[in-house]
């Protein structure tokens, strides 16, 4: 086994369920990629609060900063000041916490692909986020 291997984690239905009905958002059980339909860039900051306030469950907490970087790589082209403030917030936790969200700086990151046309737009400030915490895992 890859010592990366250890790390990888996958968002929880019960999670997903939990953090619909604290914030207001739609849920169901066959729903798939949860924080990819519900995301919001208008909320980041509700986002990252109840995250830094109010969760001490991991699973909770991956869940959501799941619908967090999703919400920012919807968010991020606006480039405005309070995105750029939000943004370092959450840089500050992913690198952190880079063991629990492990698998998420790696999907957002798109290692392999070398044109960075075909990436997500944070993308490139995942891809920051690895190089400060890949060290970690090697």
């Amino acid at each position: 086994m890859k010592i990366e291997e250890q790390y990888i984690r996958y968002p929880n239905g019960v999670s997903e369920r939990m953090l619909s009905g604290r914030l207001g958002l739609y849920w169901e059980e066959s729903m798939q990629d949860w924080e990819f339909t519900v995301s919001d860039s208008r909320r980041l900051s509700d986002f990252l609060k109840i995250y830094q306030t109010e969760l001490d469950n991991d699973d909770d907490k991956f869940t959501l900063m799941g619908l967090i970087v999703s919400s920012f790589d919807d968010g991020i082209s606006e480039a405005d000041i309070e995105m750029k403030e939000l943004w370092e917030v959450c840089r500050t936790i992913l690198e952190k916490e880079c063991f629990l969200h492990f698998s998420i700086i790696k999907y957002w990151s798109l290692l392999e692909e070398k044109d960075t046309e075909n990436v997500f737009s944070i993308t490139l400030y995942m891809r920051e986020i690895w190089d400060k915490v890949e060290v970690n895992f090697l």
